[in-house]
């Protein structure tokens, strides 16, 4: 059995080397920023090789991010030995959890006329089954966990959108850190728990929400004061820097979330180059989904007539394919 999973790996390390040549350049980004609206940028966007892989009739943003989204699934399902794929629900669920809360703040009547419920092609159990499960009870096939949760979170008391949107990032975030654990790999662990931190810290520093339980430091240091929050980073596995990075930054919501993004880029250069494993494959997925974010917020961007300057300040920071991060 192991042989076979090492043979499998051996073609996923293969593969991961052609399709990392297909995501997102700089120069790509900076190509749809610059569009002069929306139509403009998603005729660009039907230009790049990212979206080479799915049907070329597609000119609908929304579409060719679910249709994106799709195809990454599949080539991880393709790449990826039975056994280990349910791993990869560390990603998917981060695409979950928007629905998630969005179909919760629904039924307790939160949402406005207005507002659309989220779609994407990545998710771990899908928007048309979350939906049946919260507006209908109809289970059929989910885990008893995502079945508990929902019944609990839909009895909820005087909730509220923060209140719901806490519940669910921490359902997500010990699911996240349950199948991490369950992975065999160290490097995908450390992945999630700095996740889990880098939440925290933004969270803590913005005074907006709950902290979530899970990461490496123990939430409580970080609702003090600033100086016990870098003296927290510091006493935990992040990178010695990023405490003075976020000093430093403080003041640069941009430079902050830059300086925290590197820790992610950081994390996911080392598993590139783990031979013969699932980190290579759980790199490319998680760069795909990352990309993909940048997308989904560039092109609401372009759909609401801000300029790219306006658009430039919203995106999360971009992450490039590279195996090294300086």
């Amino acid at each position: 059995m192991q042989s076979l999973i090492g043979q499998h790996f051996a073609y996923a390390s293969g593969r991961t080397g052609v399709l990392q040549q297909l995501l997102l350049t700089a120069s790509d980004r900076d190509r749809l920023l610059g569009a002069a609206d929306l139509k403009e940028a998603e005729a660009i966007l039907t230009e790049l090789k990212l979206t080479n892989p799915i049907d070329q009739g597609l000119t609908k943003s929304d579409e060719i991010l679910r249709a994106i989204g799709a195809w990454v699934r599949e080539e991880v399902d393709t790449m990826s030995p039975a056994a280990k794929r349910p791993t990869f629900h560390i990603l998917w669920l981060e695409e979950d959890a928007p629905i998630l809360s969005y179909l919760l703040k629904k039924h307790h009547g939160l949402t406005s006329a207005v507002s659309s419920q989220p779609q994407s092609g990545m998710t771990a159990y899908g928007t048309e089954t979350l939906k049946a499960l919260v507006d209908d009870d109809v289970k059929g096939l989910l885990p008893s966990h995502l079945i508990e949760f929902v019944k609990k979170a839909k009895a909820m008391k005087g909730a509220d959108p923060i209140a719901i949107d806490s519940v669910v990032a921490q359902y997500i975030a010990t699911l996240q850190l349950s199948l991490a654990r369950t992975s065999g790999s160290k490097a995908i662990e450390r992945y999630v728990e700095h996740k889990i931190d880098l939440t925290n810290i933004r969270t803590a520093l913005r005074k907006s929400c709950d902290l979530i339980v899970g990461g490496s430091i123990d939430p409580a240091t970080l609702t003090k004061d600033v100086p016990s929050l870098l003296g927290a980073i510091d006493r935990s596995s992040l990178p010695y820097k990023l405490s003075e990075s976020i000093r430093k930054t403080l003041d640069d919501p941009n430079a902050l979330e830059h300086a925290l993004s590197k820790v992610i880029a950081d994390d996911i250069a080392h598993m590139w180059n783990i031979p013969l494993s699932i980190e290579p494959v759980f790199a490319f997925a998680a760069l795909a989904q990352s990309q993909m974010k940048l997308l989904r917020v560039l092109l609401i961007g372009k759909r609401a007539n801000m300029s790219p300057q306006e658009i430039k300040l919203m995106l999360p920071p971009f992450l490039s394919a590279s195996h090294y991060v300086l």
